[in-house]
């Protein structure tokens, strides 16, 4: 993957906003902002990740690291190319390092996965632990089992090497790449949209023509050796069937004859791209520029039963009993919810016997024929009949012992069973479990339950009003917070997941793909409730208790305290040992100080210091953004009613001002947290700033003495009596201003992340002597530094910078900072020693603003 970043970061660079003091350019530069913010974020994450790692085992395995590299490096390129939109591509210069420690791991990476790189092909039988990245963790986990003597279908892999190939020689791989990195971001209708454009592109893909030859030929004959047999296709993508399942969001093609293999292949490929695909990597922060499909084909298994066996109860939090589902025929209709199964639980002690959960009610089966996947009606005795007998119950229970303990983990296994009642192995991955408490408190419900039944996929209390999806336009626009109510639990609702508050079906069960994500995504889950749709009306506000599998009318306070958990089951699996040359150039942070002067683009030898360096270049870029804007806005300023000793202008980013405010708004139309808590303090009533200051004939002389031999105007500065600008967003605040002589200046951002919280602030000019200003100075760094700021003074000049602290503490340092602007006005001319700094300190410490009770000034007072 070497060069591909710098390849998309070339078919994005007409793309570039020039540099430019425009209201639109700002607010396109502060989005940019944001999503550095978020990119950073999600690269520590990753770092955090990978050191838990370590810290648990000692050792790495190299498919994880690979993945981890692969996120890593496509969020660090992100951030290289928003900071460089911000500033107008002054940090080119990180490609290059950026490009070096890239080559660096891939060498490593390469070196461990040894002859295997180059290959388009691979047998299932051949495979060896540490090829993940070139076939995925499903056909990684099946080549374990497979080895182990585990009834699995005879199969091969098309490696990721294969899809890159595609990807490459087609032209699509940088087509898609600007369009994700275009697009980035979005709610469910610009995902379909953006899904939309993915799918066009692969619907006049040609593969390369010695690729397809070799596929055909591949596929005729593992067809051949098994007597003609038809062939399935399952995606094996990179990251599908680990701790993040994918779980039924990509596409599977069953019943393939050898010669339409090319089609089904490029398929499951576009399956990469589906909506709910989209939403997922961007709910688990992963880019759709690393998003690489391997494609499993495997000998056909025509199951009379099919099903999903879990090793353990996932409700139980790894303690229960395994739970086996099944229904006739293909088990494509127990995953994707649309036929109701069996439910079997077997004690997992030896020799234990079963219990009939639930008898499923059905009139169909699915089944393979000429046209594809088919319904078959079922007679009213097949309709009723358990569909798997008590003897493979209890050989499959044994398969799931054996499974759970050559994959180290609590495992989801899909399975199937032909018609001469062998049983196989189609798939398994690590099953994610829900922790809560052992036994629940119960809570006395007064409210009328107005539904309830049906299975619990997740358990857990929730309340929001009901949305009703019958269809792909009802999934649009659906609202936060809301109650996803549907006739099946389908994959396809995955992409709503992240929004809802719950989830109800009328079919589906504990077993299928959008229970498991449910769980993933920690939303409580009740499936298989008959009538959900003609009882649970539009915006009818509901509180769901997955767990009592009831729905009650109204909001229920008393049960939505529950705290459940959900977490994938800790792996046991031995890893391969990992050399630590390839982790630090990830994870080691070497440049530590803002300060030195080596905190350069071409110092930076890990991803650490990337981030670490552009975390520290974004804030200086938007402060010096702020400032220009803020010299050259032009009507989308709007001025502020509020009496200060300046005027305030108002620029909006969006989510600053409320939707009501006019051309002229009040303090009430501020709605930028940062922005309320810093004008809190510059109103603060307790700050007369319209009262004279105590002077003496000494500091009166001074300040003629000082602006009398000052520059009408110092560079970089508004002369006296101009504009002051506040640049605001939901969480953004940068403010210029010029009151008296001096100079003020504020950038901040304040939301709920820690890590994307700091304030940066500055102040330096005046009017009197240099010793008198540079006493002030010394002065505000002393505030400062009480306020918990790292500050510098430079002669008249402080610079200060606090990051990482709570929305609060952000909020209650602002008020300071508004008081400390207006309490600095004409202090020079007080400025006559050491002994003043002192005493001002402990007066704005103790809010003594307007200096009510001053010392002694001299003999010239």
């Amino acid at each position: 993957m070497t060069n591909r970043l710098t390849r998309a970061w070339r078919n994005l660079r007409g793309s570039s906003p020039q540099p430019g003091p425009g209201f639109a350019q700002l607010r396109l530069r502060f989005k940019e902002f944001q999503y550095l913010l978020r990119a950073n974020n999600e690269v520590l994450d990753i770092i955090a990740d990978i050191q838990s790692v370590l810290d648990r085992s000692g050792v790495l395995g190299v498919d994880f690291l690979r993945s981890r590299y692969i996120a890593a490096s496509a969020k660090v390129f992100l951030m290289i190319r928003h900071l460089n939109l911000i500033s107008g591509d002054r940090y080119q210069s990180l490609l290059a390092p950026f490009n070096e420690v890239r080559h660096q791991i891939d060498a490593l990476l390469a070196a461990q996965a040894g002859d295997a790189v180059g290959l388009s092909f691979l047998p299932l039988e051949t495979l060896e632990p540490g090829l993940d990245h070139l076939t995925g963790a499903k056909a990684g986990n099946l080549a374990i089992l497979h080895k182990q003597g585990l009834p699995v279908p005879e199969g091969l892999v098309i490696t990721t090497g294969a899809f890159r190939r595609v990807m490459a020689e087609t032209g699509l791989g940088a087509r898609l790449r600007q369009v994700a990195m275009l697009t980035e971001g979005g709610d469910v209708a610009a995902l379909e949209e953006r899904s939309r454009r993915f799918q066009a592109e692969f619907a006049t893909l040609k593969i390369p023509a010695d690729l397809e030859l070799e596929l055909l030929e591949r596929c005729r004959a593992l067809s051949s050796a098994q007597g003609a047999a038809a062939l399935s296709l399952r995606s094996s993508a990179l990251g599908e069937d680990t701790q993040i399942s994918f779980a039924g969001l990509y596409t599977s093609r069953l019943g393939v004859r050898p010669d339409n293999a090319s089609e089904a292949y490029l398929a499951v490929l576009a399956s990469l791209y589906s909506a709910q695909a989209l939403a997922y990597r961007q709910r688990h922060g992963l880019s759709d520029l690393d998003a690489e499909m391997a494609v499993l084909v495997q000998v056909m298994v025509e199951p009379a039963v099919s099903g999903v066996l879990y090793t353990t109860d996932p409700l139980a939090g790894g303690s229960g009993p395994a739970v086996i589902s099944a229904v006739p025929g293909l088990g494509l209709a127990l995953v994707d919810g649309s036929l109701d199964a069996d439910v079997y639980t077997v004690d997992r002690s030896p020799h234990a016997g079963h219990t009939v959960r639930h008898l499923g009610r059905r009139d169909y089966m699915l089944v393979t024929g000429p046209q594809g996947v088919q319904r078959r009606k079922l007679d009213r005795e097949q309709a009723r009949q358990q569909v798997l007998p008590a003897e493979a119950i209890q050989e499959l229970a044994a398969i799931g012992s054996r499974i759970e303990n050559l994959l180290g983990q609590a495992s989801d296994v899909e399975w199937a069973q032909d018609s001469q009642r062998r049983l196989w192995i189609l798939q398994a991955r690590p099953l994610r479990l829900v922790q809560g408490p052992a036994s629940p408190a119960r809570v006395r419900v007064s409210a009328p339950v107005i539904l309830s039944g049906g299975q619990t996929g997740r358990p857990g209390t929730a309340c929001g009003p009901v949305h009703l999806v019958r269809g792909m336009e009802d999934m649009a626009g659906f609202p936060h917070g809301a109650v996803l109510v549907a006739r099946e639990s389908s994959p396809v609702l995955a992409a709503l997941l992240p929004a809802a508050a719950a989830l109800i079906t009328e079919v589906g069960g504990v077993a299928g793909h959008l229970a498991a994500l449910a769980r993933e995504y920690g939303v409580p889950a009740l499936l298989g409730v008959p009538r959900a749709l003609e009882i649970l009306t539009p915006g009818l506000e509901v509180t769901l208790d997955a767990g009592d599998r009831k729905v009650y009318a109204g909001r229920v306070g008393a049960l939505l305290n529950q705290k459940i958990t959900t977490e994938a089951a800790a792996s046991r699996a031995r890893v391969l040992p990992f050399g630590p040359a390839a982790v630090q150039l990830i994870t080691r942070l070497n440049l530590t100080d803002p300060k030195a002067p080596w905190f350069r683009p071409e110092n930076c030898r890990s991803f650490h210091d990337f981030i670490r360096f552009m975390h520290e270049m974004s804030f200086r870029e938007m402060f010096r953004l702020g400032d220009e804007v803020g010299q050259k806005a032009g009507g989308e300023a709007r001025r502020l009613e509020v009496r200060l000793p300046f005027d305030l202008w108002i620029i909006d980013l969006g989510g600053g001002l409320n939707a009501e405010a006019g051309e002229r708004p009040g303090l009430d139309a501020v709605e930028s947290r940062p922005a309320a808590a810093f004008l809190k303090g510059l109103t603060d009533q307790r700050v007369d700033w319209e009262s004279p200051r105590p002077i003496t004939f000494k500091g009166l002389a001074s300040v003629f003495s000082g602006s009398l031999l000052a520059p009408p105007q110092e560079a970089g500065q508004r002369s006296m009596g101009g504009r002051a600008y506040a640049i605001l967003g939901a969480e953004y605040l940068n403010f210029n201003c010029r009151v008296g002589y001096h100079f003020t200046a504020l950038d901040c951002y304040c939301g709920q992340r820690l890590n994307d919280n700091y304030v940066s602030f500055r102040f330096h000019g005046g009017a009197a002597t240099e010793d008198r200003r540079s006493l002030r100075a010394v002065l505000v760094e002393r505030i400062l530094d009480n306020l918990g700021f790292n500050a510098e003074r430079t002669d008249d000049a402080v610079n200060a910078f606090m990051k990482k602290r709570g929305p609060d503490e952000i909020a209650r340092v602002l008020e300071e900072l508004g008081r400390l602007v207006l309490f600095t006005r004409q202090l020079d001319m007080l400025m006559e020693g050491p002994h003043m700094v002192e005493w001002l300190t402990q007066a704005f410490s103790r809010g003594d603003y307007n200096l009510t009770t001053p010392p002694h000034l001299g003999s010239g007072s």
